[in-house]
């Protein structure tokens, strides 16, 4: 792609200025190149030029588009150039009629401001395919757009005030493929514009205030996006016309009633989303196409099974955030993706669902572990219900089990996982991920609670584990895929090993040091809120006794007075005798090894003072006895 012209923004705001002053002083339209103030970038390749005006500062108000002269082709015999315009934030609030160029095919005004237009702006633009008018200030289009035939395949009109678009209805859009109204306030999409738009395939009209819909004929729609609106009613008829239609998104309206035919006959529907409305209570249960893949009626409220029948094809299915107490659903279904989050679950047979790839029955009533899970089955999620107990009966192969925020589970026994293995993949080894996470009163795990599981990750964070056996698993394995944090470890001797075996593996892969963060010690107390990771490579820092973690941390220097020789008596190999940090701790070590060191040696030399003199005294007194019992002979 080549670069037509790349003058600095202050060069363009410029020009733009003197232009403008040029133009009201002799009052006459100077036509200006486009590429001697914008950005222009072209594709050789594709014969197309791409032009870039990216407004900023005062000077770009006066950015007249009357006086746009368009590039053309160098070689006047070479193809016509196609021109895609793309102008952002300019302050254009009105927006003219447009100096026309026929090989333009391409029109972008986002966030320039723009609260009206000129009648037919864009007349004589005969190859324009795709116009942008987004983030602008429309309030209304009553004037016309395109009154005459086009070629228009993509319109945009998202992000500004609509409140009325007559100006469409009057329009002819044979071309168009692709329509965004959305985000605007339109409160009703009349008969009018669903004829006038009845050739595109795609239609947005989200968040846009609608409380009614009209249509008649049959438009050739395929996806039809209304989430975010105002609907309360879904009829018989509200889409019965709709013949096309593949995709159909009505989420987070007001809907209450359904009518249960009302989807019946949209025999190319393929993906329908209810979810987040306020369907609490059914008039009967609603008949779905047979086409469909995904079904959604998420956040409804709804407290029984909502579905005459699932149809064959339908392979994910969301119906969390409702009242269910059970989902019997009295046949056999090829379901891939069941979402039954949030109910009021408190059994699951898996006889209904054999496809199941991913399950997901997390904050439900259950007490037990599913049963008949399907051979198939990859991902189970089984966060926040009251087990008090979790143990694996049957064989199950898995890539992910998720236990996490387990109310009322204090201890995971012996052989929990052993019917639990991991899932054999071509690409990937045969382990499981295992996330027991945020039970506030887990406090004990056994020593063969995963024996016969190959473990790929374990999380074990933020529950109430002071220890762990050490030979839970085979550590090496999780090559550092191991979350210890947030629970209140003892950091004595017996946790040792979690600083010599467990921090090296999670310390050596950069990716994986956030597990590092809160893994910290509880106790004992001269440890308390310490991270572990200040331990690394501190062999034996946890089994040189109290007094010496004291003195090796400096959080308590004491009386040197009452050391004496046992705070320093250790093995010779015992780094945590002799690796001391820097600070405090270190000085109190210095300081207390020097005053020992002066003790001894003053308390050496009194004993050899001592010995000496009282050799002297003795040689003194046997000679006086000697001399005297020889006097007393004579």
């Amino acid at each position: 792609m080549n670069h037509l012209n790349n003058k600095k923004p202050r060069y363009v705001a410029l020009l733009l200025l003197l232009s403008a002053t040029l133009l009201r002083a002799t009052g006459v339209i100077q036509m200006v190149e486009i590429c001697s103030l914008c950005f222009c970038f072209e594709d050789v390749d594709n014969d197309e030029v791409t032009v870039e005006c990216l407004g900023g500062g005062q000077s770009t108000k006066f950015f007249d588009l009357k006086s746009i002269v368009w590039p053309v082709a160098k070689d006047a015999t070479s193809v016509p150039l196609k021109v895609r315009a793309h102008f952002g934030g300019l302050h254009l609030q009105h927006l003219p009629k447009i100096s026309t160029r026929t090989n333009v095919v391409e029109l972008t005004f986002k966030n320039t401001a723009i609260s009206s237009f000129q009648n037919e702006p864009f007349e004589g633009f005969k190859n324009l395919e795709t116009l942008t008018v987004t983030g602008n200030r429309l309030g209304v289009i009553e004037k016309d757009f395109f009154a005459l035939k086009n070629n228009l395949k993509r319109l945009d009109l998202s992000n500004n005030s609509l409140t009325a678009v007559t100006a469409l209805e009057r329009s002819s859009f044979e071309q168009l493929e692709y329509i965004d109204l959305s985000h605007n306030k339109l409160k009703l999409i009349s008969v009018h514009l669903t004829r006038a738009l009845q050739d595109a395939s795609t239609v947005r009209l989200e968040h846009c205030d609608l409380y009614n819909w009209e249509s008649d004929g049959l438009p050739r729609w395929k996806w039809l996006y209304l989430s975010w609106n105002k609907l309360t009613v879904v009829g018989g008829s509200t889409f019965s016309n709709l013949q096309q239609l593949q995709a159909l998104y009505l989420s987070h309206n007001e809907i209450q009633f359904v009518d249960p035919q009302a989807f019946s006959n949209l025999d190319q529907l393929n993906q329908l989303d209810l979810s987040y409305n306020s369907i609490t209570n059914l008039a009967g249960n609603l008949f779905l196409p047979q086409a469909l893949h995904m079904v959604s009626m998420a956040g409804n409220g709804v407290d029984r099974w909502p579905f005459a029948k699932i149809p064959a094809d339908v392979q994910v299915l969301n119906i969390q955030d409702n009242k269910l107490t059970d989902v019997n659903l009295g046949q056999t279904v090829n379901i891939l993706i069941l979402n039954a989050s949030n109910n009021q679950l408190d059994v699951f047979f898996g006889d209904f669902f054999p496809e199941l790839t991913e399950l997901d029955l997390s904050d439900n009533l259950l007490t037990d572990l599913p049963r008949n899970l399907g051979k198939q089955l990859r991902i189970l999620i089984l966060d926040g219900n009251p087990f008090k107990r979790v143990f694996f009966e049957s064989r199950v192969s898995l890539k992910l089990l998720s236990l996490n925020r387990l109310p009322n589970l204090v201890e995971v026994e012996a052989y929990s996982f052993w019917k639990l293995v991991g899932v054999e993949d071509e690409k990937e080894q045969d382990c499981v991920e295992i996330q027991i996470s945020h039970c506030p009163k887990l406090r004990i795990i056994e020593a063969n609670a995963f024996d016969e599981t190959d473990l790929c990750k374990l999380d074990l964070s933020y529950n109430q584990l002071t220890s762990i056996p050490e030979n839970l698993t085979e550590w090496e394995n999780l090559r550092g895929e191991i979350n210890l944090q947030g629970n209140p470890w003892d950091c004595s001797c017996s946790g040792q090993w979690l600083v010599d075996d467990i921090l090296p593996l999670i310390y050596q892969k950069e990716d994986l040091q956030y597990l590092l963060d809160d893994l910290r010690c509880a106790g004992p107390v001269s440890r308390k809120d310490a991270r572990l990771v200040k331990y690394l490579n501190h062999r034996g820092a946890f089994c040189g006794g109290p007094q010496l973690a004291r003195l090796v941390d400096g959080t308590q220097p004491g009386d040197l007075s009452k050391a004496g020789f046992p705070i320093i008596i250790c093995s010779a190999d015992d780094e945590a005798c002799w690796h001391v940090h820097k600070g405090t701790g270190f000085i109190a070590f210095c300081v207390m090894l020097a005053v020992t060191m002066l003790v001894s040696i003053a308390m050496l030399v009194a004993i050899v003072i001592r010995r000496k003199r009282k050799t002297q005294k003795n040689t003194f007194d046997s000679d006086w006895l000697m001399k005297n019992n020889n006097y007393y002979e004579k």
